[in-house]
């Protein structure tokens, strides 16, 4: 990540403070490891303002959350407070030596995060997941899906109550996604499985790497995840050949060899 990248994120905390609902893919995890939670340890990567440490804190054995962004984990601090079984870091996802020799049974890397990334940095995060994931242990994450592509450019209806400000932004908004889908090579970005893109999260204000499925499940085996499941927004397993236009999608990786 860069400079930028991070300084992006801290004034960004913010406005995820108010955020605690799962998602209905991060449900389906929920739901599917119900019995299990008690027992569990888990490493919840990219915490932000702690939106999924507000569930998972409180039902895990024990719950470390990193991120790289010290506003962010001050945000997820004041929301979960510290014990014996809760802990808060503010670190990098590249880099997991300081749990080298801990055993996760779930580790979450939640709303995307993963793709802010570049993409070598990507693959390392992958390795350093599979190094500290207990054996038969998962990884759940989401991304954007490059099968969403191209950008559907129509004008958002304006509000009644600033019908000339939101008329501008969305027809900037417009025009600046019809640019972005002009500089994307939609072909060879399919071809090879990936592509770097400036979408409209934030204003524009960051490039994020988007990602076929078929892509993502492969550089996950190439990183030791052999068994993956995929779901869209609406928590139901796809294809990931065919997985539909969602512009996220939901990965459950495990393997059951893991150290």
């Amino acid at each position: 990540m860069t400079q930028s990248t991070s300084s992006t994120w801290d004034r960004l905390a913010g406005a995820y403070a108010n955020q605690l609902a799962l998602t209905p893919a991060e449900r389906v995890l929920l739901a599917r490891l119900r019995e299990r939670w008690p027992s569990i340890d888990m490493l919840d990567l990219g915490v932000g303002a702690g939106r999924t440490a507000y569930t998972f804190a409180a039902i895990t054995r024990s719950y470390v959350g990193i991120d790289f962004s010290p506003p962010m984990i001050e945000h997820a601090r004041r929301l979960v407070a510290e014990n014996g079984r809760t802990q808060f870091v503010v670190h990098d996802a590249r880099d997991l030596s300081p749990w080298y020799g801990r055993s996760f049974d779930v580790v979450l890397f939640s709303f995307n995060g993963i793709d802010a990334v570049a993409l070598d940095d990507r693959r390392r995060v992958l390795e350093e997941v599979r190094r500290v994931t207990a054996a038969g242990g998962l990884f759940a994450f989401s991304a954007h899906s490059l099968d969403a592509l191209p950008f559907d450019t129509r004008p958002r209806r304006p509000s009644l109550h600033a019908a000339v400000r939101t008329t501008y932004r969305s027809l900037r908004r417009s025009f600046r996604l019809s640019r972005a889908n002009r500089r994307i090579d939609l072909a060879n970005a399919r071809r090879r499985g990936w592509e770097l893109v400036r979408d409209d999260a934030h204003d524009f204000a960051l490039v994020l790497c988007y990602v076929t499925a078929s892509h993502q499940v492969a550089e996950l085996a190439a990183a030791g995840f052999e068994e993956c499941e995929v779901l869209d927004m609406k928590g139901q397993q796809v294809d990931p050949h065919n997985p539909g236009r969602d512009p996220h999608l939901f990965y459950i990786a495990s393997d059951r060899s893991a150290p």
